[in-house]
This record gives structure tokens, C-alpha cells and sequence, in this order.
């Protein structure tokens, strides 16, 4: 079945793929044949947010076509203004029927970038979109650009993904090689690779669709250094100066997409010969001399020789490659969230980070949570290639190799590790998984399955803790039961991360709230738990309160089939969890088995919402009973909890405030050190 399920997984791609490169094919280079001068009005701003630049010289069509691209696609989420500058065209034109936008003639020519300069100066925004007249906007293009500003740290300027007439790609970030020849990131790459589909740190953008603020910190505003004049290396200076000078990062984001026709801006086709083109050439040179001479030492500190070493380079030759059998649902369970979470904290922390799964593809949901975090995480799109193709190319130099939980390090593991000859391998356990099927097997010794499954992960757990070089624990108590089978040097714990995801004073206040919450996967001991939670304690609470409703988040009801009281409302999955946790009185978290710490709780914890749990519950939280959460194990006891808790306000609101204080061993904060401290 093993060899059916790879032939059959092997086409399937072979399919897919075909169908994203056939449609790639099929597309006819756009070409402009005739002015379209329908009316335009631009809602222009007196105090604008950006100011958008696009110079021209003669080609009226192309500008033309600019605006009504722009007009299209400009939101009003940033104010604007737009400066159209006219390098003393030969050429007749007229943009009467386009309102809202500022026209500035030069009586001479002054060259693309003094140009812009000009434009620079004349501007009122505090920021500066350059984009040439050669292009068409797609939408949303501005606010993503805005995006990496909004969302990453020290951003210095952003670039956009440019892509040719017929819709191939024409640059996704540039770079340079140590022996100083510039790299477009488009060589051998489509559109949809993963490699140009994730926000990432470059050397500089192309000026044809960039976006930086006016001013830099000291005041001065950021010119284009006109010893570069009339054109050439202009904005290339300029990230650098960004980058080396004011210790800014420069970005490229594929969800900003901008179709470049290329070379039109300023070149008349029907005056070009061979002469022309020499002076080019010359003048590139030439420019090419005055930009080393000016950041040789910076050059000259590379040592990148291809495209893949050089990004490493940028992010300090940090990197970090993360595995799992499935991409992260971070809204789904608490785990998954983890993951992201510690991700991120790497992220932050400068390196750079890759997320391998198989078998997906470029259409399967949350890929652009992670691309947008800035992660390039892997999805299939060669016909005869696989991830561990991708991994062979872009992560062979990884630092660290995180493996998450113990089926994707039996399915992963002895495939991957030839790939690496330095990388440390990193085993995240998630829970202790053979000791909660040990657990499950104590108190149901009729279902063998526990049994069976205790031994299976025990041997797979083991061996992944042998063979790494370092065991995530996910509490400080799992660790401690992993000292028997490992150094402890080698042990490091990692919890789950929670914080705050509302503020404590605008929560619905005690009397306000009615019901109770269960959250929870299909994982076992929340079904066990389900089961304990109707049959054994909601009777003798429903005796007190007969109309209590118990409302259950998540998809156990995919597997629970057998509670029919109307009592029990089964949501499934919901996208929106804050009104429930807003309007419910308390959590419950009746677990009899498991392992690890309960994301559930934390849950609770960060809508500042209290919570009834079992020891097993409680294991690994550092809490406390009546401090940070009621703990009962026994039927009758953990209804008079509920009961207790339902009706006293002066122990829902100690539970209430103490929980910031209960998610402080979970916090981004702790995480960072012990990453910090560790890697």
C-alpha cells in the first residue's frame, strides 16, 4: 500500500503542478495598442499619508494606462497624493480627464533621477511610493507594501513582486555576489515558487514600485545621491544607504504584485540604435565604479556565491528549519499555536526560517500567515521534485533542524538527516505522548489500543530523544520524567505561548455572563473528558441549575456523536472565539488522561475567563487551587466547583484578575529567553 499511496501521491502533483504551469503558458504578453482616457478622479489627500511618484517622459499611452490601474486599485485605508512629473516631454499629452492629481512640468530635462528628487522635495507625505509609468497596480498593492511596514521591524524600505507583460516574474528582491554582480531573484523561478512567495529581507527593490518613508530619523530627507545622475545604481544606493547608514532592513513582499512592461519610462523605441545603446553601457559602468568606490567595504564583506547563501548572509547566517506532518492550524488547537508562536520568536530573533510539510500545495489554507511572518514554507510545485529537493537547495546550510512531535520524526528524520552535515537536530515532543496513552491504558484497561500505542510511541519518542541533540519538553514536570531516558543538558523546556488577547477592564463583567465553555480537539482525552463531563458532573450540577448550558468549541463534534441533550451545544469550529469566551461564566477543563500542559487553559487565561480543572488539567501550569484556577478530580467535587464558582463573584473575580499573572510562565517574554538563552 506504501509504493500505491507514492505513485498515486507522485502524479497527483504531477497534476497539479501541470495545471498552475499550463495556465502560466497560456497567458498572451499584454501589449497597449490605444490610449483609454475614460475619466478618473483621485480622492487626493491635503494631508497625505504617502506621496506616489511616477515620472515620464513622452509614451502618454503607458501613463495613461498607470492611472486607470491606480485609480482601480488605490483603497482609501492611506492618503494620498499623486505627482505625476514630466521630464520636459517632446510628445503631446493630455490627462485633463484625470482629477486629483498634481502635474509638475520641468522646463528642461533633468534625467529620471533628478527627476525624482524633484519629486521628493515637492512631496507633503511622509511617505514616498515611487512607481514608474510603465506599470499596472494590482490590487491591494499599496496597503501591502504598508503591510511589512506595520508588521516587521525596522523596515527602511519595501519592494514590490514585478512580473513581465505575460505574467512570468521579473524581479522578487535583488541581491549582490561576492564578486559584485547583482542577482534578480527570478533565475530558473516561476511565479508561484514558494522561494519568491514569502516576505524576506533583500539587498535593495527595483525604484520602478518602492516604498520608504520621506525623512530619516535625524530629518533629512532620503534623496536619491545625484552622482548617480542621470540613472543607474540610484536606488540601489538608496537601500544601501538605508541599510549601512541608518541600520534599516529592506524588503520584498510577493503580495504587493506590480506588472512592469520594462524600459519604457524613459526610452523611446523609435530613437533607439545602436549608438544609444552603448551610452548606456557606458553610463552603467560608469555608475557601476561610482557605487563600488562608495560602499566597497560593505561589498566587499560578502561572501555569498549564489542567491541562496546570500539571503542566509543578510539574516546574519542564522537559519532555521522547522518540520511537521501538517502546516500549523493555528486556530485550531493550542499546539499548533506553539508552533507558530516559536516560529515567530525565531523569526524575530533574525534568522531565517523554513517550514517544510509534504504533499501541499500553493492553494492549502494558513501558507500566507507564514509567508506574511516571513517564513519560506514549502508547497509542492516542481513536477518531478520533491520537499526533499527543496530542503537540498535552500536549507542545507540550516543551523537548526526542529522536527515537531514524534510522527513526523519517524516520517521524516532518516529521509532528511544525509542532507545535513552541521545542522543541529532539534526533537519538539509536544506532549509526552506515550505517557498519556500509559495514562488512558491505567483507566481503561479494556480498550488493548492504549496499550499498544503507549509501546509504539514510547520506542519513537525514545529513539528521537537518543539521536537529538537537543528534547523539547513542553513543561517543567515532563522534563523531569525525561531525565530517566535523557541528559539533562539536553533537555529544554518550551511551554505553550498565551497572552492577553483582550483587555481586562473591557470584559462582560460577572453578572453579565451565563453558561459554561469546553474547547477542544478530536485528541482522545478531550473526548474522554466530553464523556466525564455529561455523564458524570453536569447531572449533578443540572440539579441546581437544570438550564446550564454547556457550549463546546472545536471539532470533537466530528467524533462525539452520541450526546443528544440540547443542553450540550456542539459549535464546531469557529473562527471567532472572544464573544463566547465573553459571555461564558467559566471554563471547564475535566481531563482524566493526557499529558503536557492544556492549551485550553491558557485559553481561558488570556479572555481573563476562570476555570474548573482536574490535577491532569493542572499538570505542568504552575497553578494553584482557589489561586489561579479550582481543581477537583472527583465527580461531586468538581460540580461543587463549577457550582462555586458560577455563583460566587468574589472567587470569579480573584480568578479573573490572577490571570495574567497565571500566563506569565507562557508568555512570548519567557519563550524568547529560553531561546535566547539556548540557540
Amino acid at each position: 500500500m506504501k509504493l500505491k499511496k507514492k505513485i498515486s501521491l507522485f502524479f497527483r502533483r504531477r497534476r497539479k503542478v501541470k495545471q498552475l504551469e499550463d495556465k502560466l503558458k497560456n497567458i498572451q504578453p499584454k501589449e497597449l495598442k490605444s490610449i483609454d482616457r475614460s475619466p478618473i478622479s483621485f480622492k487626493s489627500s491635503e494631508n497625505p499619508k504617502v506621496s506616489i511618484i511616477i515620472p515620464f517622459y513622452n509614451q502618454e499611452i503607458y501613463t495613461w494606462n498607470c492611472l486607470q490601474y491606480l485609480h482601480k486599485n488605490l483603497t482609501d485605508n492611506y492618503p494620498y497624493e499623486i505627482i505625476l512629473i514630466d521630464d520636459n516631454s517632446s510628445e503631446k499629452y493630455d490627462f485633463t480627464n484625470a482629477s486629483g492629481i498634481n502635474i509638475i512640468k520641468n522646463e528642461i530635462n533633468l534625467g529620471f533621477l533628478k527627476n525624482i528628487n524633484k519629486g521628493i522635495n515637492a512631496s507633503k507625505g511622509e511617505y514616498i511610493y515611487l512607481l514608474n509609468n510603465d506599470t499596472e497596480v494590482y490590487e491591494n498593492f499599496l496597503d501591502e507594501l504598508f503591510y511589512v511596514f506595520e508588521n516587521h521591524k525596522n523596515v527602511g524600505a519595501v519592494g514590490s513582486m514585478l512580473l513581465n507583460p505575460d505574467q512570468t516574474l521579473q524581479e522578487a528582491g535583488c541581491v549582490f555576489m561576492k564578486d559584485f554582480t547583482i542577482h534578480q531573484i527570478v533565475r530558473n523561478r516561476k511565479p508561484f515558487y514558494p522561494e519568491v512567495n514569502y516576505i524576506r529581507k533583500v539587498d535593495y527593490c527595483s525604484g520602478c514600485s518602492l516604498l520608504f518613508k520621506k525623512h530619516k530619523d535625524n530629518g533629512d530627507i532620503n534623496l536619491f545621491d545625484e552622482q548617480f545622475a542621470p540613472a543607474y545604481f540610484e536606488e540601489t544606493d538608496l537601500c544601501f544607504d538605508l541599510k549601512y547608514n541608518q541600520n534599516k532592513n529592506i524588503y520584498y513582499t510577493p503580495f504587493s504584485k506590480v506588472l512592469h512592461f520594462n524600459g519604457i519610462t524613459y526610452n523611446d523605441k523609435s530613437k533607439q540604435n545602436q549608438e544609444s545603446n552603448n551610452r548606456k553601457e557606458i553610463l552603467f559602468k560608469t555608475n557601476q565604479k561610482k557605487f563600488y568606490d562608495k560602499w566597497n567595504q560593505q561589498i566587499n564583506s560578502i561572501q555569498a556565491e549564489c542567491v541562496e547563501d546570500r539571503i542566509l548572509e543578510i539574516n546574519n547566517n542564522k537559519s532555521i528549519l522547522f518540520i511537521n506532518d501538517t502546516v500549523p492550524e493555528f486556530d485550531r488547537d493550542s499546539g499548533s499555536n506553539r508552533l507558530k508562536e516559536i516560529m515567530n520568536v525565531f523569526v524575530e530573533k533574525g534568522y531565517n526560517v523554513a517550514f517544510v510539510s509534504k504533499d501541499i500545495f500553493i492553494w492549502q489554507a494558513y501558507l500566507e500567515v507564514y509567508q506574511r511572518m516571513g517564513i519560506n514554507i514549502f508547497y509542492e510545485h516542481l513536477q518531478y521534485k520533491d520537499y526533499k529537493y527543496f530542503i537540498s537547495k535552500y536549507c542545507a546550510n540550516a543551523n537548526y533542524v526542529w522536527i515537531y512531535g514524534p510522527n513526523s520524526f519517524k516520517n521524516y528524520y532518516e529521509k532528511i538527516k544525509p542532507l545535513f552535515s552541521n545542522a543541529k537536530f532539534i526533537y519538539d515532543m509536544v506532549d509526552i505522548h506515550h505517557l498519556r496513552f500509559k495514562r488512558a491504558s491505567e483507566i481503561n484497561k479494556e480498550d488493548k489500543s492504549n496499550f499498544k500505542n503507549y509501546l509504539a510511541y514510547k520506542k519513537i519518542e525514545l529513539e528521537a530523544a537518543k539521536v537529538s541533540d537537543y528534547t523539547i519538553t513542553i513543561s517543567d514536570d515532563e522534563k523531569e520524567f525525561m531525565k530517566t531516558f535523557c541528559d539533562e543538558k539536553q533537555l529544554i523546556t518550551i511551554s505553550n505561548i498565551h497572552y492577553p488577547k483582550v483587555k481586562q477592564n473591557e470584559i462582560n463583567p460577572f453578572d453579565r455572563r451565563n453558561d459554561i465553555l469546553f474547547i477542544g480537539s478530536t485528541h482522545h482525552p478531550n473526548v474522554d473528558a466530553i464523556h466525564f463531563l455529561y455523564n458524570n458532573i453536569m447531572p449533578i450540577v443540572w440539579k441546581s441549575y437544570p438550564k446550564m448550558k454547556v457550549n463546546i468549541i472545536g471539532n470533537i463534534n466530528t467524533v462525539v456523536k452520541n450526546i443528544t441533550d440540547e443542553r450540550f451545544i456542539f459549535h464546531g469550529f469557529v473562527s471567532d472565539i472572544e464573544p463566547l469566551f465573553n459571555n461564558a461564566k467559566l471554563m471547564v477543563a475535566p481531563l482524566l488522561i493526557g499529558a503536557g500542559v492544556k492549551g485550553k487553559i491558557g485559553q481561558a487565561f488570556e479572555y481573563y475567563l476562570p476555570v474548573v480543572t482536574t490535577t491532569i488539567g493542572a499538570e505542568g501550569m504552575f497553578l494553584k487551587d482557589e489561586e489561579n484556577v479550582l481543581i477537583a478530580d472527583q465527580p461531586t467535587d468538581f460540580a461543587n466547583s463549577i457550582l462555586k464558582l458560577y455563583t460566587d463573584e468574589v472567587i470569579w473575580n480573584k480568578l479573573s484578575l490572577n490571570s495574567e499573572k497565571s500566563l506569565y510562565p507562557f508568555s512570548v517574554e519567557k519563550v524568547n529567553d529560553v531561546i535566547h538563552e539556548n540557540f
